[in-house]
């Protein structure tokens, strides 16, 4: 049976860390043959940090503390190993102000760069998928993620935090391969972590991330850390206290058997809500058949799509370079949608540096959100 720790953790002074820290990770850890002698990688969620206590990644103060819990175990050797998807690793640790501690305590820090093409084993979806292999070299692997929101997958927790550990290119060609089947994507998603197996998760949930996730959202104060000996566990876990158990990957990795039975200890948070996305509806589970030309053309009036705020927006392009189908270009100085091409992955929105891009939904979703709204008022 798996199981995750939590523990109740309202700041990020080091006392408070230090305390939350011993109560999940170390019982996690045990699991796993405990900590001393082992060679030891954290791939944490570094997507960006622009501003102090920036929840687009995972806390420096929370990253520093674990590291010191590492070094004071007898971890023979810590490597924080990532590849965000602008920014270099050792530049977001830069600007996070903590390198100089790491380099006092020994901790490398650097990105992914051996790639591997390698087969998944056992209930799979891809065959073959290419990603760092990195984690091979270390004994104990901790997949660090924040917990956010997510405007393709609705959340991103520890299996989703693996997605970094594809080369910054084939990541654009995976959207292009799933394009608007969110469930097909969970499967990769699923994919990657049946591949990787990080041995603890680590979920940094005192501060997490609402709305625009998971680069341009709010910070929400959730108050929490967990850790879990399965990523799968810890996700549909954490995905009900926050009141979202219908998310994607949840959904896929249940009907696929990947989920193991679990069990939760610690100073479990009650359940909570947090403000979601714009959700990317229809759901995918078609309740009829409908011909493939009017399913697409559903698909493309019915799901949410990227918008821009043009007054928020710098004008830096990185959206229009970003864009797997190319469905950006900039005119008149702003970037302007070709919505027949765009896959609905939301990667524009993930990269924006301002939080212009927000997800919206279309004409006939709002119609049918009334209409959904009349027939339930008249029904009681």
């Amino acid at each position: 049976m798996e199981k995750n720790f939590f523990a109740a953790a309202d700041s990020y002074a080091a006392e408070v860390l230090q305390e939350a820290l011993k109560k999940t990770l170390l019982p996690a850890a045990l699991e796993s043959g405990g900590i001393s002698g082992k060679k030891v990688m954290i791939k944490p969620n570094l997507l960006e940090y622009r501003r102090p206590g920036d929840p687009a990644a995972v806390n420096p103060d929370l990253l520093l503390e674990l590291c010191r819990l590492l070094k004071s175990e007898g971890a023979a050797e810590i490597a924080i190993v990532e590849n965000p998807a602008v920014r270099s690793a050792p530049a977001i640790i830069e600007a996070m102000g903590i390198s100089g501690k790491l380099a006092e305590l020994g901790v490398s820090v650097s990105n992914c760069n051996a790639y591997e093409k390698l087969s998944i084993p056992g209930n799979c979806t891809f065959n073959k998928i290419e990603i760092s292999t990195e984690f091979r070299n270390y004994d104990l692997v901790i997949d660090f993620a924040k917990v956010k929101t997510h405007g393709m997958m609705t959340l991103t927790l520890g299996v989703k935090n693996l997605f970094g550990l594809i080369r910054g290119s084939e990541r654009l060609s995976w959207h292009l391969t799933a394009g608007r089947d969110y469930a097909l994507f969970a499967d990769l998603l699923l994919d990657i972590y049946l591949l990787v197996k990080p041995h603890l998760t680590l979920l940094d949930g005192v501060v997490g991330m609402e709305g625009n996730g998971p680069g341009s959202g709010d910070a929400v104060n959730l108050n929490f850390i967990a850790c879990g000996t399965d990523a799968a566990a810890l996700d549909d876990a954490v995905s009900r206290i926050l009141k979202c158990p219908d998310i994607p990957l949840v959904v896929r990795a249940e009907s696929r058997g990947i989920v193991k039975e679990y069990r939760n200890y610690g100073d479990l948070p009650g359940e909570m809500e947090i403000r979601l996305p714009e959700p990317p509806r229809p759901t995918l589970a078609w309740g009829v058949y409908f011909p493939v030309k009017i399913r697409e053309y559903l698909r493309k009036k019915m799901i949410s799509r990227p918008v821009v705020r043009k007054k928020q927006c710098i004008s830096c392009s990185l959206c229009v370079a970003k864009c797997p189908p190319q469905a950006l270009d900039m005119k008149k100085g702003k970037p302007s949608f070709d919505y027949d091409k765009c896959i609905r992955c939301y990667c524009c929105q993930e990269y924006c540096p301002q939080g212009a891009i927000y997800c919206a939904e279309t004409f006939l979703m709002r119609c049918a959100s009334r209409l959904e709204k009349i027939i339930r008022r008249n029904r009681h």
